[in-house]
């Protein structure tokens, strides 16, 4: 682990206390931080924010257990600018409009949530389905060896599928209703409520399906092949807490950076402010939100001691 830098402490307590946190001078009015210095925390490169998420998860035993998570949400801006931003679509509201995208990783274990790491997409690169893949390498890398990886169906492709078969990591996802089941699209296959099994067109292994409410849901792993996939597939809800948080608290919206760099870096800070709210929350009692109230009101001050054991560098 590299040493954290105290810019980066002080842009965590910043951040995390800050009623408005959209860009360093908002996060050093009032917080008693000079802004240079808040500014210097956004010069790390995205993977060092990653590993210090990966440690609050890993704290907490997160490699061995749980579940991840993978989504996309969209980050919006006014106008292209000297970010280059095109118009893209938001998938939540349908609408178009300029910014970018974050295929976004978390884990859960159904009371915990850690946003772990993201990458971007502008739409000049490799699709969200190459993202995904990347971040499912960090992963695994990374030593996780979760119970069950959970996604909707836009991440349903063979490819992923495919991954996450061989290297042995159950998967539970949402299927689109034209998804071919033994030669048959899902929505042509009589009945209401039902469980069956077979083989996806494109995939070499077995999964089992669920339909409900006119909903389908798909597992490879035997011991979810019933109605239970479902109950499983319901702590995906763990990742649109975490995009509610980071948007409403933690500056992933209005933000006012002009620099790729600095932006992400933004993005990323997030992350880790997010996890030791988090981790605070859950000792305290209290829900995200109210951690968070009393942040902003002075009533508690950020808890960085899950990250201080990491040796600390001078500014």
């Amino acid at each position: 682990m590299k040493r954290i830098p105290r810019p980066v402490l002080r842009a965590l307590e910043a951040l995390a206390q800050s009623p408005i946190n959209t860009s360093a001078l908002a996060m050093a009015e009032g917080q008693g931080f000079a802004h240079d210095t808040l500014y210097r925390a956004l010069g790390q490169p995205l993977a060092f924010f990653f590993e210090l998420s990966l440690k609050l998860c890993r704290d907490l035993g997160g490699l061995d257990r749980g579940y991840l998570i993978l989504d996309d949400v969209f980050i919006q801006r006014y106008r292209s600018g000297r970010l280059g931003l095109r118009k893209m679509r938001d998938t939540a509201t349908g609408g178009w409009a300029y910014g970018l995208s974050l295929v976004v990783l978390a884990w859960t274990d159904g009371k915990r949530r850690i946003p772990l790491a993201f990458l971007p997409y502008f739409g000049e690169e490799e699709s969200k389905l190459d993202l995904a893949l990347a971040l499912l390498e960090w992963a695994k890398e990374a030593g996780f060896r979760p119970e069950g990886v959970l996604f909707d169906a836009w991440y349903a492709a063979r490819q992923v599928l495919e991954w996450l078969h061989v290297h042995g990591w159950p998967f539970v996802t949402r299927l689109r209703s034209n998804r071919v089941l033994d030669g048959v699209q899902l929505r042509r296959h009589g009945g209401t409520r039902w469980v069956k099994t077979g083989r996806l067109r494109g995939l070499t292994f077995a999964v089992g399906v669920l339909k409900r409410g006119g909903k389908f849901y798909g597992t490879d792993r035997e011991g979810w092949w019933d109605s239970g996939m479902r109950e499983v597939y319901r702590m995906r809800q763990a990742i649109e807490e975490i995009f509610r948080g980071l948007q409403q608290e933690l500056g992933w919206t209005g933000h006012r950076h002009w620099r790729r760099g600095k932006l992400l870096a933004h993005l990323a800070l997030g992350l880790v402010a997010y996890g030791l709210i988090e981790r605070q929350r859950e000792g305290l009692g209290l829900s995200f939100y109210q951690c968070r109230r009393r942040l902003i009101a002075g009533k508690l001050s950020l808890d960085l001691s899950p990250l201080l054991p990491v040796q600390v560098e001078a500014a």
